[in-house]
């Protein structure tokens, strides 16, 4: 058999192995601490991240019905859910290329007449055309383009399913904290009411003592302007807690008149953990969905490079076909023919003004930016998780404060109460003393709110306790 050159050239590249061009993906390697700058307790040395399901740890029904609701109803994680599957069938599109394709196309024309300036000459079946065509052809990979593509896409793939666990991280901890500030209001609240109270019996305690001559018209003006300031204070902090309660409705994917049905009342701020097991720096690598998505566009702009880098090589393919065709007009048959066909193809591109390589110098800087962002985001989560740990901290020791001063604070009011009615202490005394106690009890409760909160940015900031999983399970999710 007589064959050309090419043809040699071409078959002989049939039997080359691939050779995957651009380059292979590594791990990028960054430096993390050892050790957390301040610990939140002494045995802090937990091999594991965070806590699976972390909520749980607060011990409260109504947070859980709430989270749990969260993941399944709320627009965000459903759209997340849905980008993984936009992006897996990407991932299927881009993988046909391994595979043969074939496609068939077919006519039967038959003429209805002619037609010329004079009209319409009708001649039903005055000729008849039929054609038909099968092509097979498959792209052989030798240099990897496919490949790489793929690659890139299963990346892409993977940074999704990271993008939907970030998500959830993200929608978990909103929630817990619009539902730690709605329980530190209704307790804020009620402390408003209190102070309320306690002002409105000093005034009626005053009014009486006027109408006997035992205080004076400037301490009424000055009992009933205490009343009405600590009034003022509760509309504010009940449209805090309607805004807190509205927001709540729209991370649940409910409407805001159901809210107040699921946040039943009665139940204190959530108590945060004891103990949180921080774990090592190190462990944040793995443990936080953001770093992990960050890592996973590496290796996708990575492979994209490969992509690039495969357009300055020959493509190879094998193409099939077989056709028919049948043409007659009137008795005659004009056309006739049948054909088989198989053979390679190459498809190279010479010249092309330095576009190609233009495009993987383009594509190395986008490898440089996703390397960037993802030192960007482990620094900042080492931060996030720092602070956290740090205003946890202080924020207990300022709680522990707060509360003894607000029991001292009670007793002061109590005595000074008893001490002005006996004439001991002028009423701005008794006043301020009682300014003392709801100022330092209503700051108590908010301390306590932040604390907890800060406790929840922790679970945030170390990942959810969402733990990585392996390629394989992932893919297979």
């Amino acid at each position: 058999m007589n064959l050309s050159a090419l043809n040699l050239l071409l078959w002989f590249s049939l039997l080359l192995p691939s050779c995957m061009v651009g380059p292979d993906y590594e791990p990028p390697e960054i430096t993390v601490p050892d050790a957390w700058t301040e610990s939140i307790d002494k045995d802090n040395k937990s091999k594991m991240t965070g806590s699976q399901k972390w909520w749980k740890r607060y011990k409260d029904p109504v947070l859980d019905e709430l989270i749990k609701r969260s993941r399944e109803a709320n627009p965000n994680i459903r759209i997340a859910r849905a980008r993984i599957s936009e992006s897996w069938y990407q991932r299927s599109v881009l993988s046909a290329a391994w595979y043969p394709k074939a496609e068939i196309n077919a006519r039967d024309a038959h003429g209805l007449g002619t037609f010329d300036s004079g009209g319409v000459k009708w001649d039903i079946d005055s000729s008849r055309d039929q054609y038909a065509n099968f092509d097979v052809g498959w792209e052989l990979d030798i240099f990897g383009r496919v490949s790489r593509q793929v690659e890139s896409a299963t990346a892409e793939y993977e940074a999704k399913i990271e993008g939907y666990r970030d998500a959830l991280v993200f929608i978990n901890s909103e929630v817990a904290l619009h539902y730690i500030a709605y329980r530190t209001l209704e307790k804020r609240i009620a402390v408003a009411e209190e102070g309320r109270d306690s002002y409105r019996n000093i005034k009626v305690m005053i009014d009486g003592r006027f109408e006997e001559g035992l205080s004076t018209k400037m301490e009424q003006h000055e009992a009933n302007a205490d009343l009405l300031a600590s009034e003022a204070e509760i509309p504010k902090l009940k449209q805090e807690k309607k805004v807190i309660s509205n927001r709540l409705a729209a991370l649940v994917a409910m409407r805001p008149a159901e809210m107040p049905n699921m946040l039943k009342p009665g139940y204190d701020i959530p108590s945060p953990p004891k103990r949180i097991n921080a774990g090592y720096p190190s462990e944040i690598l793995r443990s936080r969905p953001d770093i992990r998505r960050a890592e996973r566009k590496i290796e996708s702009e990575s492979a994209r490079i490969g992509v690039a880098t495969a357009n300055l090589y020959p493509q190879f393919s094998l193409s099939g076909a077989i056709s028919y065709e049948y043409f007659t007009q009137g008795a005659t048959i004009e056309t006739l023919t049948r054909t088989l066909g198989l053979g390679p193809n190459v498809r190279w591109r010479l010249f092309n003004a330095c576009a190609d390589r233009n495009r993987i110098r383009e594509q190395e800087s986008k490898l440089e930016q996703a390397i960037t962002v993802y030192e960007g985001t482990v620094i900042n989560a080492v931060t996030q998780v720092e602070n956290s740990m740090t205003r946890i901290h202080h924020s207990k020791k300022r709680l522990q404060y707060l509360q003894k001063a607000t029991k001292e604070y009670y007793g002061a009011a109590s005595l000074l109460y008893e001490a002005y009615q006996t004439g001991q202490v002028d009423l701005r005394r008794l006043l301020n003393s009682q300014q003392d106690y709801i100022r330092t009890k209503d700051e108590c409760y908010a301390t306590e709110g932040r604390h907890v909160a800060h406790s929840v940015r922790l679970f945030k900031a170390l990942g959810g306790g969402e733990l990585p999983q392996p390629k394989s399970t992932a893919l297979a999710n």
